[in-house]
């Protein structure tokens, strides 16, 4: 193949051998995903031999000592996490009662740890008065976005521009009540529906809990709502930052893992692993059993701590909605981890 050749290769392509080759991914296997695509042997050789020559590339090889001793870390800190867990999996994440902030801070948050809290949302209004009929009531006939159509995608977290629909809240309302076990449709964080006028009214219904939660939610992401039927899922992932996770409506089933747990869970692309939660392919990932899990289930009124870098998968078990923060009461707000986005696998390639 000549250099005109390599150069007619999609940029997606290329882009995804060379993260592929500087991520240590051997030529033999980055050919047999170009095979898949359409290349005939050759030219997937050569595309590859291509690439790999690549100044930018060669830089990224000479780091890879430091991202294998990075990941022998982790290991290391992986076994020491499984010696202080040694009873069956999943392992129960500690719930406490109305924790006072200063032990939340110190114990829990500084320490990378989940927490599932009772008690802290006694006083929310949102907690006697939200239901799917209170909303269709007093907010029906406002627009809301979705994502709609999940069902029938294979990479839902990854097509959101291609899911986005506007409803009716009212409509959303009608399929949350008609729908059990389905994906298909949920209103996700991304709508930063509470900040928009008309659903301002909600905030009152709220109460940032004291000390943890700083009282401004004027801030933009400071607070979102999560509204569903039973059945929405959203598969393993890590957020940049921390989350204070508070459940107002309905249960709500949560599997954690720790940072540490990185290498063993096949982080393919973005934030997200690889792994279906529910029916992991342990031939097809086999480090991931040896991965430490840690479950939970929040139901109204629970409030869970998701540590900034914890990988998260969610179920909804009922009719749901939740409130998440982000904005703790300390004059640093929050911690950043890593906060990046990788896109879709490249398309196929012309013949």
């Amino acid at each position: 193949m000549t250099r005109d050749d390599s150069e007619s290769l999609p940029a997606s392509v290329s882009s995804w051998l060379a993260e592929n080759l500087t991520a240590g991914v051997g030529p033999a296997r980055l050919v047999e995903g170009l095979l898949t695509l359409g290349l005939s042997e050759p030219r997937a050789r050569e595309a590859v031999r291509t690439i790999a020559e690549h100044p930018a590339v060669r830089h990224g090889l000479r780091s890879a000592p430091l991202r294998d001793e990075l990941e022998a870390l982790l290991t290391a800190r992986a076994a020491l996490h499984a010696q202080r867990h040694p009873g069956p999996a999943p392992v129960a994440v500690e719930r406490r009662h109305r924790l006072v902030a200063e032990d939340f801070f110190e114990r829990y948050y500084a320490r990378n740890q989940p927490v599932v809290i009772e008690g802290l949302l006694d006083d929310w209004p949102a907690r006697r008065r939200w239901t799917p009929e209170w909303l269709a009531e007093h907010f029906g006939d406002e627009p809301v976005e979705v994502m709609a159509g999940r069902d029938a995608e294979a990479d839902p977290d990854f097509h959101a521009e291609r899911l986005r629909r506007t409803w009716l809240l009212r409509e959303l309302v009608t399929h949350v009540r008609g729908t059990r076990g389905s994906d298909d449709v949920y209103l996700v964080a991304r709508n930063s529906l509470l900040l928009r006028p008309a659903f301002r009214p909600l905030l009152g219904d709220l109460r940032p809990p004291a000390g943890y939660i700083h009282p401004d939610l004027s801030a933009p992401d400071s607070v979102h709502l999560w509204f569903g039927p039973a059945g929405t899922v959203s598969n393993l992932h890590h957020d940049h930052l921390n989350v204070l996770f508070c459940q107002v409506l309905g249960r709500k089933r949560f599997w954690l893992l720790p940072p540490c747990e990185t290498p063993r869970l096949y982080n393919d692309r973005g934030l997200y692993s690889a792994v279906d939660i529910r029916a992991p392919d342990l031939t097809r990932y086999p480090a991931f059993a040896r991965a430490t899990l840690h479950s939970c289930v929040v139901g109204p009124g629970d409030t869970l701590l998701i540590p900034v870098g914890w990988w998260h998968a969610v179920e909804a078990l009922d009719v749901s909605m939740s409130v998440t923060f982000v904005s703790f009461d300390r004059p640093q707000r929050n911690v950043e981890w890593r906060d990046y986005w990788i896109g879709p696998r490249p398309e196929r390639v012309p013949r």
